[in-house]
């Protein structure tokens, strides 16, 4: 059910809140969104703050009966078990006061999985269903040590790999998020059959290239190499896949969102479409000081800090701290009313100018803005290679497999 802000734009339900319960993280992945600043603050999200967030938002009209809370953003696993068996419980103390039986509440943990032992396997075993985990691993060493690597330059991809196995062994399913980098686009086949010795554990399988792809707008040889480069490794996994029907792969979410919002039902679809991925109050994401975003899951000040001024007040897209404000006056602040409005203008010249706007996702706002300096913006060169080209190549196999 939508609930209208004062100025009548529809925001929430929340189903999702993202905590960032520490910036700080043992890593150094050179294509990270934070800032080295950032991923060196040890400062951690106080339980306190915590409970304050939920207190709030559970008490709220904002909620409806199911809630996501997510640990992401720098390395989770920094703080201790102890830390997150305190937060669930004071949250799951908050949910039985204000929340009937049928509200369904459910936690996980984002990591880099170099600090997985055996007292995190406990913990996520003593929660069961409650709690899951999921694992950032880039494929095997030769892509993954490319871009992933600690402090001091050395490969994270032993550890990483030690930690999967780890949960493997305790009989802990997962997720996990990779990220495909132009040296995994050479490498399809490599990629994929990493990941399928964990196939057995892994629950879903997501993977990223980079948001914004450094190509000039107006260089468009580059643009069609890269696209024609993605369609190759897309081409590959799917023939990969269907060459081996006996052999288990990773369920991979790319993939059945978009079989889903190609043929499912109404309700389906729209759950992925670019406006209700990006409707404010959808997902909360909150900073270890409170700060909190909305549109996209894990949007970040640092994210943001190349248009901080965008809205006048030097925060980018912060649109209140959740220790100094209600979630009303979040909801009906003016710039979050602004934002809304930037948004859906984008969505608007996609939806005039693009034929590919119901099978997208959006998530290209800002981008728009970062090239064009205006939201009212039909296509980017993410666009054609994210959406279109992946479009084109699933359809195209679809064809070929009928």
């Amino acid at each position: 059910m939508n609930r209208l802000s004062e100025g009548n734009i529809p925001v929430g339900p929340v189903e999702m809140v993202v905590l960032q319960s520490t910036s700080f993280c043992n890593l150094n992945c050179s294509y990270c969104y934070l800032s080295e600043e950032s991923r060196r603050n040890k400062s951690a999200m106080a339980i306190s703050t915590i409970e304050t967030i939920f207190e709030k938002l559970l008490s709220s009209r904002y909620v409806d009966k199911t809630l996501r809370v997510s640990w992401h953003s720098g390395e989770p696993l920094i703080l201790k078990p102890s830390y997150y068996r305190e937060a669930i419980e004071r949250i799951l103390k908050i949910r039985d006061y204000y929340c009937l039986s049928d509200f369904n509440i459910r936690f996980d943990i984002q990591t880099n999985g170099t600090l997985i032992n055996q007292e995190w396997c406990d913990l996520i075993n003593e929660y069961g269903e409650l709690l899951t985990i999921g694992v950032s691993c880039d494929g095997p060493a030769s892509l993954h040590d490319l871009y992933r690597k600690n402090w001091s330059g050395k490969p994270s991809h032993t550890l990483t790999q030690q930690g999967m196995q780890l949960l493997c062994e305790n009989g802990i399913d997962f997720d996990v998020i990779a990220v495909v980098s132009p040296e995994s686009l050479e490498h399809p086949v490599e990629f994929l059959e990493y990941f399928s010795r964990f196939s057995k554990y892994i629950r879903e399988f997501h993977f990223n290239l980079h948001d914004e792809i450094f190509i000039d707008s107006e260089d468009s040889k580059k643009i069609e190499s890269y696209a024609n480069k993605y369609d190759l490794f897309l081409r590959s996994l799917l023939n990969e896949i269907s060459k081996h029907e006996n052999k288990k792969f990773p369920q991979i979410r790319n993939f059945s969102i978009f079989y889903n919002m190609l043929f499912g039902e109404a309700n389906g679809r729209q759950k992925y479409d670019a406006r209700s991925m990006s409707k404010p109050f959808k997902t909360l994401s909150i900073e270890a000081n409170g700060d909190l975003t909305t549109f996209y899951a894990g949007l970040t000040v640092d994210e943001c800090k190349d248009l901080k001024d965008l809205y006048g007040d030097g925060k980018g897209l912060v649109v209140g701290n959740v220790l100094n404000a209600s979630l009303d006056e979040i909801a009906n602040s003016t710039k979050l009313q602004k934002i809304a409005s930037d948004f859906e203008a984008s969505h608007r010249a996609c939806e005039a100018g693009c034929e590919y706007f119901n099978l997208c996702s959006g998530g290209y706002n800002l981008i728009k803005f970062r090239r064009f300096e205006r939201f009212n913006v039909a296509q980017t060169p993410e666009c054609l290679i994210h959406v279109k080209t992946f479009a084109n190549t699933l359809l195209s196999h679809l064809n070929e497999s009928n």
